[in-house]
């Protein structure tokens, strides 16, 4: 793939998919050579670089040139760039990047986390303005063609994915199934400032998230309705059927501190007026037929 040096002993890189390459649930790891960890770049060495690919769901069709991994440039130790909970609670409201669902800043205070710098967001099954459904599932079988991750609003997604409503506030999830969900926290990240998520916990049930990643400064934050923009989350069963319920816990984010403020980006990013979405390869799911 390539090759990156990092002379300055106090830069480390990590790696994550695309997240559209994420909601098409192929996993992506970035390989370097000298590292016992899959997508990390460590500091003061010169690394040769690869990338590992392995669709899931469905097999995929990839032109030369398509970006499927993405790496970011850490300076400094943890605690040194992430804001602790005190610290965010000093943001002023017009740059508060934590919002409910109405759009007004979220300042619940998150006591329940021994660890100051990890903020837990919940899942939200109500549902979705334009989906009209709480969460997707992709679908699994040899009739689903090779997709091409690069083209955009090109397929229908009624053959890949299949709509969930909500029972009674929660979902059941199937082994071995990828689900693509949506936090009840949403975002307006200002340009200082930049997020980065994990999986809550592997305690909870057998489930996971799959494609934790990262949004950066502006997300959310340049939609006309003021409300911000929620986090997709990929999260996939395992083993035995698992029942996920309304606002429960699903990922960890931390806030970090940009070296400078970001210059605001001349076409809102992708994803900027996201609620519960798929890839952007697929059409909008409110513009396809009904007829499954």
């Amino acid at each position: 793939m390539g090759s990156i040096s990092l002379t300055d002993l106090r830069v480390e890189g990590k790696a994550t998919a695309k997240s559209s390459v994420g909601r098409l649930d192929c996993l992506v790891r970035l390989l370097v050579n000298q590292s016992d960890t899959f997508d990390f770049v460590d500091r003061g060495k010169k690394h040769e670089l690869y990338v590992e690919v392995t669709p899931i769901s469905f097999d995929l069709s990839v032109k030369r040139g398509t970006t499927l991994s993405q790496l970011r440039l850490y300076k400094g130790r943890d605690y040194d760039i992430s804001l602790t909970k005190d610290e965010l609670y000093f943001e002023e409201d017009d740059t508060f990047p934590v919002l409910d669902e109405s759009g007004r800043p979220y300042r619940k205070p998150c006591e329940d986390r021994p660890d100051d710098i990890w903020f837990p967001f919940r899942l939200d099954l109500t549902p979705d303005p334009s989906a009209k459904c709480s969460a997707f599932v992709a679908r699994n079988g040899p009739e689903l063609f090779p997709i091409d991750p690069g083209r955009k609003k090109y397929y229908d997604p009624r053959p890949y994915w299949e709509s969930i409503e909500s029972e009674h506030d929660a979902i059941s999830l199937e082994p071995d199934r990828l689900y693509i969900l949506r936090s009840k926290e949403r975002l307006r990240i200002p340009p200082h400032l930049a997020l980065e998520c994990k999986s809550y916990t592997t305690e909870m049930g057998e489930w996971r998230i799959e494609y934790a990643g990262f949004a950066h400064p502006y997300f959310g934050a340049l939609r006309e309705d003021k409300k911000g923009s929620p986090i997709i989350f990929e999260v996939r069963g395992h083993n035995v059927p698992t029942i996920l319920t309304h606002e429960i816990p699903l990922g960890n984010v931390r806030f970090l501190r940009m070296s400078k403020p970001a210059p605001q980006p001349a076409q809102p990013p992708s994803y900027e007026k996201q609620e519960l979405a798929l890839s952007k390869c697929f059409k909008p799911w409110d513009e396809t037929s009904t007829s499954k």
